[in-house]
């Protein structure tokens, strides 16, 4: 992941030196991810989109303050978590932890990539979901989506080969390659999260 913070210092350096191209792309790649992280959070739609128009206009106004210590969507995530709790305040309403099929604590089994004891309090199940969202949806597209083809909707390699229209071999070793992938990501977001 460090070559990935080097690439987000990068992003970020072009961001505040105006170029608009850097900023089309900074757009472009993490407003995605930020509207999946908060429609697992808020279950009011247009509330999702504003929160995360929110996160990114507060993050690129202090952007200057990131200093590559973590990823740049886990500085992000960390502005979109205040945000979300922000709205809950100013609507009266509770914030209530719930997990969704993206967040199923079954998935580190499945995903047969760590070690990691499930058994513990609500909130330690509720922050390793977290963490697993999180990996996925830093890892590239491609990873990502063939680990929730397998693991999340419970296809076959066949099936996801039909999926994707690709040969069985090919998603073997996409899966393969997602799996090492996650197994990284995870350990390495899980240290920078403590």
């Amino acid at each position: 992941m460090q070559l990935h913070v080097a690439e987000d210092k990068k992003l970020v350096a072009k961001v505040l030196a105006k170029d608009r191209d850097a900023f089309d792309q900074f757009f472009a790649l993490y407003f995605p991810k930020l509207m999946r992280f908060c429609a697992r959070r808020v279950d009011d739609a247009d509330a999702v989109e504003d929160i995360v128009q929110e996160t990114l206009i507060k993050a690129v106004r202090s952007l200057h303050t990131y200093r590559g210590e973590a990823l740049l969507f886990s500085w992000l995530c960390m502005i979109c978590r205040h945000e979300i709790a922000s709205w809950y305040k100013r609507h009266g309403r509770v914030q209530h932890k719930h997990i969704s099929l993206d967040d199923d604590p079954q998935v580190l089994a499945a995903l047969e990539s760590l070690s990691l004891e499930m058994h513990g309090s609500l909130s330690e199940e509720l922050a390793i979901t977290d963490l697993v969202q999180l990996t996925l949806d830093y890892l590239p597209d491609k990873y990502a989506k063939v680990l929730r083809l397998k693991y999340l909707q419970g296809l076959s390699v066949k099936e996801i080969a039909q999926e994707l229209g690709i040969g069985k071999l090919a998603v073997q070793s996409v899966l393969a390659r997602a799996r090492t992938a996650f197994r990284k990501g995870i350990r390495e977001l899980s240290y920078e999260q403590q």
